[in-house]
């Protein structure tokens, strides 16, 4: 590696990085690790010339149309003390990510466009390492519905700014340490998951909607042409590394987020708010088996933990 910025001693939960922590102690990067998050959803990583960080929260929900708070940047600004740093941000937006870019660049740092990945247990225990025996489980299954909605109609909550600093919330002085004290100045509410519901619901496609368990939804999933990943307190879920693993169709509505290398021309997106979204989602359901496999192949190349530490050394060595 450049510049002596050879081995990290390393700071994270090792549950949330369960995807990538083997390969992280593989890749020559770390020389210690401890099990301890230093940072809120980010793991913190030390070397006597250069720090970096990777943050895996969920960035924020196109709908609300607001700059993501910089409450996370700001700690790391803190914890870095002038020393240059890079931010892997697991949700970046060209469009919202812009302050915490701005951020980092005044203060020797810099963002990196980086990846999510899944952090529900369910996907470890029951699917992870276990694809070929799943996909001959549901070889043939027939495909029954065009579309699937493996979620409900959920409504989130975004918390409002901070009444002394309007770049982070009225709750990240204290998930952060920074410094000053806001009171709660309250939340704006997400309705984008019932949005999209009454729309697929009042289509022309056969919809199959169901929300119960993780089995009941790979099994169902399996029966569908399509399956729409809904958007949350961000536009990503865990679904898009279910079914891109599987090789199934996954399509997202259409938004400003990507991973460090794009999925966008792999997987395939629908702008709800357009009238011609129907035409839009009925030409992916005729070309379900190839968006199939362009999603699968995307995974392989891009999305495995493999290729994300990979890409994580390259940036380092950058």
């Amino acid at each position: 590696m450049k510049n002596g910025y050879r081995m990290f001693k390393a700071y994270y939960c090792k549950e949330r990085f369960k995807f990538i922590h083997n390969d992280l102690l593989k890749s020559g990067l770390i020389k210690e690790h401890t099990n301890k998050s230093i940072i809120y959803k980010t793991g913190c990583f030390y070397s006597d010339h250069l720090n970096f960080y990777i943050d895996t929260s969920d960035g924020v929900n196109d709908d609300l149309e607001i700059y993501e708070y910089c409450g996370r940047i700001k700690s790391v600004v803190q914890d870095c003390k002038g020393k240059p740093f890079l931010f892997f941000k697991s949700a970046y937006s060209t469009k919202w990510s812009k302050k915490i870019e701005e951020i980092a660049e005044e203060n020797n740092g810099k963002v990196v466009p980086f990846f999510k990945w899944s952090f529900n247990n369910k996907f470890y225990s029951d699917l992870y390492q276990k694809r070929e025996l799943v996909l001959e489980k549901y070889n043939n299954v027939k495909k029954e519905y065009d579309i699937g909605i493996f979620f409900n109609d959920k409504q989130y909550r975004y918390p409002l700014p901070s009444e002394i600093d309007k770049l982070i919330s009225w709750s990240d002085h204290e998930k952060f340490q920074l410094e000053g004290k806001s009171r709660n100045t309250g939340y704006q509410n997400i309705n984008s998951r019932k949005n999209i519901i009454e729309k697929l619901n009042n289509s022309k496609f056969n919809v199959l909607h169901s929300w119960s368990s993780y089995k009941d939804y790979i099994d169902q999933s399996f029966k569908c042409k399509i399956i729409i990943n809904p958007p949350g307190i961000g536009e990503y879920t865990s679904r898009m590394v279910d079914q891109t693993y599987l090789g199934n169709c996954i399509v997202l509505r259409k938004n400003s987020y990507d991973n460090g290398l794009s999925w966008k021309k792999h997987i395939p997106e629908v702008d709800f708010n357009n009238k011609g979204w129907e035409n839009t989602l009925e030409s992916i359901i005729s070309k379900y088996k190839h968006h199939g496999k362009n999603c699968r192949e995307y995974y392989e190349r891009c999305w495995t933990p493999n290729a994300i530490v990979n890409y994580l050394t390259r940036r380092i060595n950058d």
